[in-house]
């Protein structure tokens, strides 16, 4: 399953990364990762490139993916926007030859320069540091994905409504602890929720505002962060269509 959010790179500028959240090779021959840059021809500001010039990449990796599979052993895992280039990365089990496979996809669909290296990543390191979307990220694309079911359903996302927040932890005593903790937030808590599993006992947390990115972005990282504090998990949001 392929996703993509939206993160910031070491220097603080805007990073678009799409990630296969499916990535999970089957067999620990894949210790090559092989990568190649392009430039990108519509780079925006915010990060990303245009929708076109997306497409356009996605065609080259599908088509990528296809070849370097049958001929290298390869999986795709995922690929990078930041400062004007695209960045494609694959896990090989061997590296040969496909150096020209990257040239010519991106050639023939315009790419006369790219930049192209393969070097030994045995664990995928490079895969969970730096595509593998962290708590907030995949929360990110989660929070877009409801977004866009409200959105389908005629809502306006930008109207307040209730909106009851999830966390579950490993005992009454953490979920007690973080309880307090989020006395002050303004909304209403009830506990005593309870799942199967290591995350057995939860909190839900009942608050109002809307539901744009940038507001749910705000609430949800504090609300991850105070169940972290006790060793617990954010699990989400759910709301109803604002009146």
């Amino acid at each position: 399953m392929y996703e993509h959010y939206r993160s910031v790179n070491e220097e603080g500028r805007p990073v678009v990364i799409e990630a296969d959240l499916d990535f999970d090779p089957v067999t620990d021959d894949t210790v090559w990762m092989l990568w190649a840059f392009a430039p990108l021809k519509s780079a925006l500001e915010e990060g990303g490139c245009s929708a076109e010039e997306w497409e356009t990449l996605d065609e080259i990796k599908r088509g990528l993916s296809e070849v370097l599979e049958l001929r290298n052993g390869a999986l795709y895992a995922g690929m990078r926007l930041q400062d004007g280039w695209a960045e494609l990365y694959y896990y090989a089990a061997w590296s040969k030859g496909a150096e020209k496979l990257f040239r010519d996809a991106f050639k023939q669909h315009g790419y006369e320069r790219i930049e192209y290296g393969a070097s030994r990543d045995t664990h995928h390191r490079f895969y969970h540091e730096n595509l593998c979307p962290d708590a907030y990220e995949l929360q990110q694309i989660k929070n877009r994905e409801i977004v866009s079911e409200l959105e389908k359903a005629g809502d306006d996302p930008s109207r307040k409504r209730p909106v009851e927040h999830y966390l579950f932890f490993q005992t009454p005593t953490a979920m007690q602890r973080c309880a307090l903790a989020l006395a002050e937030s303004g909304g209403e808590i009830e506990s005593g929720l309870e799942e199967e599993g290591k995350y057995a006992y939860g909190l839900l947390l009942r608050l109002e505002h809307d539901c744009t990115p940038e507001t749910l972005e705000t609430v949800t990282g504090p609300l991850i962060d105070a169940a972290a504090q006790e060793h617990g998990l954010y699990r989400g949001w759910s709301t109803v269509l604002a009146e």
